[in-house]
């Protein structure tokens, strides 16, 4: 008589992780079809004191620009974010002085 009761338990508490898991899967999808939704295009460009950075133009949604800068003496490689931005806009992002873009994109925000 004590099986049914702790079958019954057993089986509530599956049903209740698998809504659990069911229900973050449509937020990670929405995440992955955002990204996927946003096209990007990157002109680079010099500033007047000789630091690179680069313009970054997206549709699809709302962005920020991002580039990975290299510094020349050290090899360090670092991150650098812009302006956030709607649709058809333009992030400018720059490097730090003596350091190249190796990478220049926009990212859903």
């Amino acid at each position: 008589m004590h099986a049914r009761p702790r079958f019954t338990g057993i089986v509530a508490a599956l049903a209740l992780a698998a809504g659990g898991l069911l229900a973050t899967a449509p937020a990670a999808t929405a995440s992955a079809s955002a990204q996927a939704a946003l096209n990007c295009s990157a002109r680079l460009i010099t500033g007047s004191g000789g630091h690179r950075g680069a313009d970054i133009t997206c549709s699809g949604s709302s962005f920020t620009g991002v580039i990975d800068c290299k510094r020349n003496d050290t090899g360090y490689v670092y991150r650098h974010f812009g302006n956030r931005v709607p649709s058809g806009g333009t992030s400018t992002v720059w490097c730090d002085l003596n350091a190249t873009v190796i990478q220049a994109y926009g990212t859903p925000s």
